[in-house]
């Protein structure tokens, strides 16, 4: 059946409180509940000491005086609410720090946006470091640039032989050759599409080099590029190029305590998005990472970045968009070491504390060294510290780089634990969706879609040296959809939709600076990940696990999508790969045929008075127009009975209607996924239009559903751009189902067509264009000779083995006889009045039953029965399919 993604939605007020399932039990360190109200006693209005919005001067100076007021009386039990009026606030600063705004140990603070926004004039910094901040909220504001910290346009020629391609920018972009850009510590370059996401099959880094040229108005040509970095770019693409100031993150909190961010959203920054380090109780809730409109990025680095906290962060209801670097990447603290004076004596980087746990990993030969409490930690000086450890560590390497090579030292009592991230959207964007390298946590209720890399990856971070091996991590009823397309991705050995591995040090090597790669080990480093109730729609792989101690798979809806680009010649797709992995418990999904959104069986009696809708939404209700056509309802066909008799020839339709009112219902609107189901026996081999949806002249705002003369089907808008299913014609006077899908926000190119649960390898003609479906009525066999059948609606995209789940549940007829045939091979079923049991007078090898929706609720192939249990049906009458050609009716007590 379809997976629900539960999205909590709560209402926030200074007062009020906002609702949040309970924290997971498996957690070794229990935390609050987030910090969503503060009851402030006093008020200051940043309007007092200067600002002014919408004016265009700069507002930074009577910000920072408004703040310093704020700070100096707030307290935990007296909070002050700082306010700010709905507008534009300009930020211009030119100092020498990440960040425009640095707030310092306040503590009792609601920073009240009231829907501000805030531009930054400077494209190289960030906008608000917090700085040991405690009991604080900010919250209702957004975050843009001014002048954007990269550059966009149009891709309008490419030329591979010669190495170059040549764009032109969006008049709203940066030119890519100022300062901000070529002074940049990283610079970097993508291809894009529309909605934000790495084109398909393209590199997900293009190196900066300094060959722009101006070739023309606002057009530059980029040179030495190479083949592999140009495969599968094309005109008509999106050029990002990005300066990235790392640091320079749009909200930064470090060593902060019960913190919140509640409804902020980001449009743009010079380095990440949110990010975090040796905090406790940091909460993001209702905040957002999003494309402006025309703008096909965000900002330049991981949207969220978690390094060492005492304990995560708790993010929920937000969505994160176009974004060049990870979603997010959540990991433990590590300490540089620098000196060795015994197995149990070192001196280190940065401060820990007494009774802290540390974990020594030497990465070269990809082994867990030792585990140590530190029992006591002198200072140096110069930001060394001497430790003691409660157990001997044999640490034979260090060097003082601490390169990939040296021995590492990880916190383990800083690594991110008790992380919860629930009912969130990750989306068209580059590379993963959360790289974790953290211990306990929770990821449930979210969407991961369109992805250049995997949706969740669990591996330590060799090359980078950070973050360390993955301790009770639970994945639960998420969705992930056409996650990992990047050419990275189709050359990768471990990718997949959800990836675990672990990694040393690749070889030989030799840093310089620089990185080794990497390659996997033999350590099951990883334990206890539990994988439970996903749906995975995935390129190539669905899962890859490898070095798991306890691995739980149950229930995972995982489809290969038919869209998949990522495959190479001869290669097949994986559901899932578990490599060196011990204690592995793998429940397969119990695949139920998915609930329709709007059902429309037409098996009624010709005297029923109403056709009835089986599906989920019971306030769309079906209605016959005739106006010269027939419409016979209560047909007896010959192989299901009871069906619709059609023969409209552009006088008549069945439509969808909404039941409130007999107003027309629109069906999927503008770019929403959708997938229509319905079986037809057409009677000539004519022309034939099945379906119709939409209004508009705009290519893509009407599609229909269509048979030609030579009964191939098409999918066509009315500019001549179709999609045909020449390899499966049509059966005339045979039943044949028909399923066509499409996903969300795309195009009419990636509708996918199947004839009897097989999916087509369709024909294309015309311009892929987006589809975006115009208000109208969703109209049925609108010109059609023959019988029709069983019309489903589903507001999703179904994959391949739900189709052929959907074929596979096709109506069972209800023109039975009540009596049995008494032919030799009839098998008898007893008793036809049953409470638990029903029994067979000889062996069946496939059972079915139905209920009078012809709603399939029990189904066994390749099975030897002579009894089948039935208590967990309700009271009611029941056909049962026996050997598939024997039919008949019982009655559950």
């Amino acid at each position: 059946m379809k997976r629900s993604i539960f999205i909590f939605l709560f209402l926030v007020t200074i007062e009020g409180y906002a609702q949040f399932a309970p924290v997971p039990s498996f957690f070794r360190t229990q935390r609050a509940m987030p910090l969503v109200s503060l009851n402030t006693t006093s008020t200051i209005n940043v309007s007092d000491y200067g600002a002014v919005v919408n004016d265009g001067n700069d507002d930074l100076i009577a910000i920072n005086n408004a703040l310093d007021a704020a700070k100096n009386i707030a307290t935990a039990q007296n909070p002050v609410r700082l306010v700010f009026e709905s507008g534009t606030y300009d930020i211009m600063y030119s100092g020498s720090f990440t960040h425009a705004i640095e707030l310092r140990d306040v503590n009792g603070l609601l920073w009240d946006g009231q829907n501000a926004e805030f531009l930054i004039h400077n494209p190289t910094v960030g906008f608000l470091a917090l700085l040991r901040c405690e009991n604080t909220i900010l919250q209702d504001f957004s975050i843009d640039h001014a002048t954007l910290p990269f550059s966009q346009g149009i891709v309008t020629n490419i030329n591979l032989v010669d190495g170059y391609f040549e764009f032109q920018l969006d008049d709203f972009s940066p030119v890519p050759t100022t300062a901000s850009f070529m002074n940049a510590p990283q610079r970097w370059g993508m291809f894009k599409n529309s909605k934000g996401g790495i084109k398909e099959g393209t590199k997900n880094l293009i190196p900066h080099n300094q060959f722009f040229e101006l070739i023309g108005t606002r057009t530059y040509r980029y040179g030495a590029q190479n083949a592999n970095t140009l495969q599968n770019a094309a005109v008509g693409d999106y050029f990002v190029h990005i300066g990235r100031y790392n640091g320079s993150t749009l909200i930064r909190n470090n060593e902060g305590k019960n913190v919140t961010y509640m409804n902020i959203t980001g449009y743009a920054s010079a380095s990440g998005g949110f990010n975090s380090r040796n905090c406790e109780e940091w909460n993001v809730i209702n905040c957002h990472i999003k494309l402006k409109e025309g703008r096909v990025h965000s900002v330049n680095a991981d949207a969220m970045h978690t390094n060492g906290n005492f304990i995560g962060p708790w993010v929920e209801n937000c969505s994160f968009e176009g974004f060049s670097d990870d979603f997010m990447n959540i990991k433990y603290a590590r300490r540089a070491i620098k000196t060795i004076h015994s197995s149990t004596e070192i001196t280190v980087q940065s401060p820990v504390n007494v009774g802290e746990k540390m974990e020594f990993y030497n990465p070269r030969d990809g082994v867990l060294i030792g585990t140590a409490t530190i029992t006591n930690v002198v200072a140096q000086g110069g930001n060394l510290f001497r430790l003691t450890l409660s157990e001997a560590v044999n640490i034979t390497t260090i060097n003082p780089e601490d390169d990939q090579l040296a021995d590492k030292a990880y916190l383990e009592s800083r690594s991110n634990e008790s992380f919860i991230f629930r009912n969130n959207i990750v989306r068209n964007s580059r590379r993963y969706g959360i790289l974790i390298q953290s211990k306990y946590a929770l990821i449930e209720n979210n969407l991961f879609q369109n992805l250049s890399g995997a949706g969740i990856r669990i591996e330590n971070g060799v090359d980078w040296t950070e973050g360390f091996r993955a301790h009770e991590i639970e994945i639960r009823n998420n969705r992930f959809e056409n996650c990992g397309y990047d050419k990275n991705y189709i050359e990768e050995g471990n990718s997949a939709a959800i990836s675990v591995d672990f990694a040393k040090v690749a070889t030989p090597c030799t840093p310089n600076g620089g990185f080794c790669g990497t390659e996997t080990t033999n350590y099951r480093a990883h334990s206890n990940i539990r994988i439970i109730d996903n749906t995975i729609l995935y390129n190539k792989r669905g899962m890859y696990l490898k070095n798991i101690e306890g691995l739980t798979l149950d229930n995972n809806f995982i489809c290969h999508r038919e869209e998949d680009i990522t495959l190479q010649s001869g290669q097949m797709p994986e559901d899932e790969v578990i490599l060196n992995s011990t204690n592995v418990s793998n429940v397969p999904s119990q695949i139920a045929t998915p609930d329709a959104n709007i059902q429309f069986i037409l098996n009624e009696p010709p005297s029923a008075m109403q056709i009835v809708n089986s599906g989920t939404n019971q306030d769309v209700g079906l209605q016959i127009n005739t106006s010269g056509g027939t419409i016979t309802q209560g047909h007896v066909d010959g192989d299901i009975g009871y069906s619709f008799n059609i023969n409209t020839n552009n006088n008549g339709d069945i439509s969808f209607i909404n039941t409130s009112n007999s107003s027309p219902f629109p069906g999927p609107l503008q770019g929403a996924a959708r997938t229509y189901s319905f079986w037809v026996k057409p009677s000539q081999e004519i022309f034939q239009t099945f379906m119709f949806s939409g209004t508009g002249s705009e290519d893509g705002e009407i599609l229909a559903i269509q048979m030609q003369s030579n009964r191939r089907v098409r999918v066509t808008d009315t500019r001549g751009n179709f999609v045909r299913m020449d390899d499966l014609p049509l059966d005339i006077g045979q039943w044949n189902h028909i399923a066509i899908t499409i996903p969300e926000n795309n195009t009419l190119f990636t509708t996918q067509m199947y004839k009897n649960g097989v999916a087509s390898e369709e024909y294309h003609q015309g311009e892929d264009v987006f589809v975006k479906t115009g208000s109208s009525a969703l109209r049925f066999f609108p010109n059609y000779t023959g019988v029709a059948s069983d019309i489903r609606y589903f507001d999703y995209k179904l994959c391949g083995s739900q189709i052929e789940s959907v074929y596979n549940d096709r109506q069972i007829t209800l023109s039975v006889k009540d009596e049995l045939s008494t032919a030799d091979n009839t098998i008898k079923v007893y008793p036809t009045m049953a409470s638990n049991t029903i029994y067979f007078d000889k062996e069946v090898h496939t059972i079915r039953i139905v209920n009078l929706l012809g709603k399939t609720l029990i189904s066994k192939n390749k099975v030897r029965l002579k009894e089948l249990d039935i208590s967990s049906l309700s009271s009611g009458l029941y056909l049962i399919r026996i050997n598939d050609h024997q039919t008949t009716k019982f009655f559950k007590n």
